[in-house]
């Protein structure tokens, strides 16, 4: 029966329960935009993070020859050549292969490219004078860009779940030229480490969006409750019990809430997964439609216990005040909280890229970065480096490099001094922030098992894991297995090393593997900001119409004596751009604050005032779009206004 008599009410109210319904369906339609991009980005991750264990480039093996010591993942049979984009060279590894992760494979009909993010699909390429179609742009962590054709090169790069890795590297060292083998070890599974903060940092952003959406949804439940006052005060009167009246008061608006976020469910999910293309972000993820589900579900249960919180309202108000009780406007409070929670969410996702993108952009004391055994290393021009990966500082583990006491990366310190002692130690300033280090601080160093205290002189903001890495002395233990160079040709030097079996990066190699990994963070901070701005936009629309629409006997009034729509204009453009004004300056400061500490959970990432001031011309743009949007909406609200029935109401 109260099913029933609130559905009848829902038939007679129509223009409001769209109005709700779209509310709502609009919400659920960015939260599960901005879900489905980041749970995208978190199965792109997460995929890497284990598919295998050993990674090799060798020639003289295939891929049948490595099926009896596991799973074959991705290969490649490739040779180095040119491929030309746009008018510009790269060096690229080109050849058939078959990839898992991600689906790919050679075809006839065009060229699939990973690592290279400078492509996207459409794009025409020239290999070796014949242009190729790119059928697909992926992101894959290589230094170098790989390209499938259908010719098969002589150097087979393989990326594999082996069951034997000693039995495997004995028959690559019996029957094959290794050029690169690198195995990783248990609790060191490519990816993996950082996987918990790339989902904390990619989280950060959907809480962002969800306190804007919550805001939205308390501003329509508020104007829900003052629409309806008038009818609690009629129904009380007539001596209906508070369950019934409760029943009436939210049971047709919980029925629309909940049925448009359900409605905006599934179409939130479909675009999140494809917003790269949106953007043209060359960067292809795979969709993930059951990240979503669980937040969903929350939200749902939310909506449900804040609807349901003004049976208390409808418990204690007195039927006397609710006859009496006429609508109020929304005040310039209500504004400026609106565009504060819209902008604090949006720019602190801003901030947090920019500090990221400052990072990406680095500069290094050398340009060839080569890798390999300590017999090949020795022979190299250039500083000489030890590595041990795996090793704890204060029970974070971390990579240690082991330097000369005088080497080329002491122009990389920003604080303190070069290690002159044995028992010294320059910290990379991601791990300092990490351990709230400071120069002149003793660390703990455990290495190989065996524990040391260390103190630290100086701190370096050098790039190495994630500027979390330790620096120490050179010990006899360790020994080179890295080599640093500066040298005219890079590109030419890393041919002929990787000629003699090494690993090599170029300072392009290790620039262009940032900005592929920048590319999975872009995705969710301008999902955040679209979508928040598109709520604030919402949030607008809503106050202004469901003000207009809770006093549209004064408007009527207004409209009927032959007053212009150009004064409710103004009396609404006075408190849109005003609040607009106000809420984005005062959210300034602590959204670089906020998107500060989003960025650190990544990398060491420092914002300044001027990036404050960037902003600014930015915001003027979007001062200028609120105030349109404000006209247009009361221009359409005041048009469709009914005088004659708002008169009689």
């Amino acid at each position: 029966m109260r099913l029933m008599t609130a559905m009848a009410k829902l038939r007679r109210e129509k223009r409001r329960a769209v109005t709700v319904f779209v509310i709502f369906a609009f919400l659920s339609l960015g939260i599960n935009f901005t879900l489905s991009g980041i749970g995208s980005v978190v199965k792109a991750i997460d995929d890497f993070s284990h598919i295998g264990n050993v990674e090799f480039v060798a020639q003289g093996v295939t891929v049948e020859n490595l099926t009896h010591f596991g799973e074959v993942v991705n290969y490649l049979y490739f040779d180095e050549g040119k491929v030309k984009l746009n008018g510009r060279d790269y060096t690229a590894l080109i050849g058939y292969g078959r990839f898992k992760v991600p689906d790919v494979k050679s075809s006839s009909k065009g060229v699939y490219v990973l690592a290279f993010p400078a492509t996207k699909r459409g794009d025409k390429i020239e290999i070796n004078g014949r242009d190729y179609t790119v059928l697909g742009s992926y992101y894959y962590l290589m230094s170098k860009p790989m390209v499938l054709t259908m010719e098969r090169g002589h150097y087979l790069y393989a990326f594999m779940r082996c069951n034997d890795t000693r039995a495997l590297a004995e028959f690559l060292m019996s029957h094959a030229k290794v050029r690169y083998f690198n195995v990783y070890r248990k609790g060191h599974i490519p990816y993996l480490d950082e996987l918990g903060n790339i989902r904390n940092f990619v989280m950060s952003f959907f809480y962002l969006l969800l306190g804007a959406a919550l805001l939205v949804k308390v501003l329509v439940t508020i104007a829900h409750i003052r629409g309806s006052t008038r009818d609690v005060g009629i129904l009380k009167a007539l001596g209906l019990p508070d369950s019934f009246v409760f029943t009436l008061f939210v049971g047709d608006y919980l029925i629309v809430a909940l049925l448009g976020y359900i409605a905006g469910i599934v179409p939130g999910m479909l675009l999140g997964s494809s917003f790269n293309i949106f953007l043209n972000i060359p960067l292809t993820l795979k969709p993930n439609y059951t990240y979503p589900i669980k937040f969903d579900a929350l939200v749902l249960l939310g909506i449900v216990l804040m609807v349901s919180l003004p049976y208390l309202y409808v418990s204690r108000i007195k039927t006397i005040d609710a006859l009496r009780f006429v609508p109020k406007k929304f005040s310039l409070l209500h504004f400026l909280l609106v565009f504060f929670v819209a902008f604090l969410a949006a720019s602190s996702a801003y901030f947090s890229l920019v500090g990221i993108e400052k990072l990406a952009n680095f500069n290094a004391p050398f340009n060839v970065w080569a890798m390999g055994g300590p017999s090949k290393i020795v022979q190299l021009p250039g500083e000489k480096v030890g590595y041990l990966s795996g090793q704890s500082v204060d029970g974070i583990t971390t990579e240690v490099y082991f330097f000369n006491y005088t080497s080329v990366f002491q122009k990389t310190l920003i604080s303190g001094r070069w290690f002159e002692g044995p028992n010294e130690a320059v910290v990379e300033v991601g791990l300092t922030r990490k351990l709230h280090l400071k120069v002149g601080d003793t660390i703990r160093a455990t290495l190989l098992g065996v524990t040391k205290t260390y103190r630290v002189v100086g701190i370096s903001d050098a790039f190495f894991y994630n500027h979390r890495a330790l620096f120490l002395p050179r010990e006899p233990f360790v020994e080179p297995t890295m080599d640093f160079m500066t040298v005219e040709n890079p590109e030419e030097v890393k041919a002929e090393l990787e000629a003699q079996g090494l690993r090599v990066y170029t300072l392009d190699d290790l620039k262009r593997m940032n900005q592929q990994n920048l590319m999975l963070f872009k995705t969710p901070v301008y999902a955040v900001i679209l979508v928040t701005f598109l709520v604030s936009v919402f949030a607008v629309f809503m106050m202004i119409y469901l003000e207009i629409e809770g006093n549209e006997k004064i408007y009527a009034i207004l409209k009927a004596i032959g007053i212009p729509d150009s004064h409710v204009e103004r009396e609404f453009l006075s408190r849109t751009v005003p609040s607009a004004i106000a809420g984005s300056l005062l959210a300034l400061l602590p959204s670089m604050r906020l998107g500060y500490y989003i960025g650190n959970i990544l990398l060491p990432v420092n914002l300044s005032l001027g990036d404050a001031l960037k902003v600014l011309p930015l915001l003027s743009v979007l001062y200028v779009i609120y105030a349109l949007f404000t006209v247009f909406i009361v221009r359409r609200v005041m048009k469709k206004l009914d005088v004659v029935k708002a008169l009689r109401a």
